[in-house]
């Protein structure tokens, strides 16, 4: 819908936690990788804020040469629980999509 395709690279870029996951944006025409961010989605409230954000990691510069900036995306959405699968409630989803939309 947006001329895009993203794609799980994880292994590709360290993470600072198990959760954490690692993708890459490339234009759907040419293939070529334009883009890529972190997913942080759980809530960990020893060590994370409340809330959501978006945040640069490595910006675009033609200073420094970069072409492919890598932005953060953290959430507080409900986390599994043992073998049961993360359910995000619609606010969860909301929110997801509202932070990706700063991307």
């Amino acid at each position: 819908i947006f001329g895009i395709n993203i794609e799980a690279a994880n292994g590709e870029a360290e993470v600072w936690n198990e959760d954490v996951t690692f993708y890459k944006v490339f234009d759907e025409e040419s293939g070529k990788h334009i883009a890529s961010f972190f997913l942080d989605p759980y809530s960990r409230p020893e060590n994370k804020r409340g809330g959501a954000w978006m945040d640069v990691c490595i910006g675009k510069s033609a200073a420094t040469r970069r072409d492919i900036p890598v932005a953060y995306l953290t959430c507080n959405g409900s986390p599994p629980i043992d073998n049961t699968p993360s359910l995000m409630t619609f606010r969860e989803v909301e929110t997801l999509f509202h932070e990706f939309g700063h991307g």
